[in-house]
């Protein structure tokens, strides 16, 4: 067998663990090289996740690469870094945000945790001078999240259902079946999102519109209500795996960077 190759312009790898879905980034001077995925485990999985690790990348040699953890699951932290240690012979730094271009003074991990902050560096990095000091995160994940940097300093934001959930959650889950990925939440099909109105045809289309049109109408409206609260206009950057599906259906025309937060941990990593 050969020897791994050396991987050329690598300088970095992030990991986000979030509440149904583990993602690890490969970055190099030009952006994300390459992104792998796995479910999040549940008790009793932690050997699917030993060999999701043992398989990254085997053809090239990472060995000695830093790395940088962004979790919303403290309990698998230190499995994590054990599996990291196996196989990438280096440290998993804990995201934090000491050296970023912004005030975390106000901002707890505890409270709005680690991958929001994460996703405004990203946003900062990526997109600032378009987006200026004031602006708002829409994350369209498990959920779909706000998160608010005013004047350089990260004020906190909101929390709905995600697309998931919410086609999960109507009539009990019994109305659209053959779309369930998992007990409580659907599955989002992008073929189906062309052409939704508000004022449906039919159940199956009034749910799906309801649950899109309606995660759209949210953000819109909560980013309006945010601009009330701080008293000055606030840009928007759309993130998150579903992002891409909905920006078509935002009145304005948001910048959208589906992996803001692997980004944002790079920026940790440098920094």
């Amino acid at each position: 067998m050969a020897d791994p190759a050396v991987a050329p312009g690598v300088d970095g790898i992030t990991v986000k663990v979030g509440l149904s879905r583990i993602s690890v980034a490969l970055h190099g001077a030009g952006g994300i090289v390459a992104i792998r995925t796995t479910g999040t485990p549940v008790r009793g999985e932690g050997e699917r996740l030993a060999k999701f690790f043992s398989s990254l990348w085997p053809d090239l040699d990472l060995n000695g690469l830093p790395g940088a953890l962004v979790s919303v699951v403290p309990d698998l932290s230190p499995v994590l870094e054990r599996l990291w240690r196996a196989r990438f012979g280096t440290l998993l730094r804990p995201f934090d945000l000491s050296r970023a271009p912004f005030s975390s003074e106000d901002y707890s991990f505890g409270a709005l945790g680690a991958d929001r902050g994460a996703s405004i560096w990203g946003a900062v990095a990526r997109h600032g001078p378009r987006l200026g000091q004031s602006f708002m995160v829409a994350d369209f994940g498990t959920h779909t999240v706000t998160t608010v940097l005013c004047r350089g300093r990260i004020l906190g934001g909101t929390i709905l259902p995600g697309l998931g959930l919410t086609i999960g959650a109507v009539g009990g889950g019994r109305v659209l079946q053959e779309q369930r990925e998992a007990p409580g939440r659907g599955r989002v099909v992008p073929s189906e999102l062309r052409g939704l109105r508000a004022i449906a045809r039919g159940t199956r289309e009034g749910i799906l519109s309801g649950a899109v049109l309606g995660s759209v109408a949210a953000v819109e409206g909560l980013r309006s209500r945010a601009e009330r609260e701080v008293e000055e206009p606030l840009g928007l950057v759309l993130t998150g795996g579903l992002s891409p599906l909905l920006a078509r259906f935002f009145s304005q025309n948001p910048p959208v960077d589906r992996q803001l937060l692997h980004h944002g941990a790079r920026c940790f990593l440098l920094a």
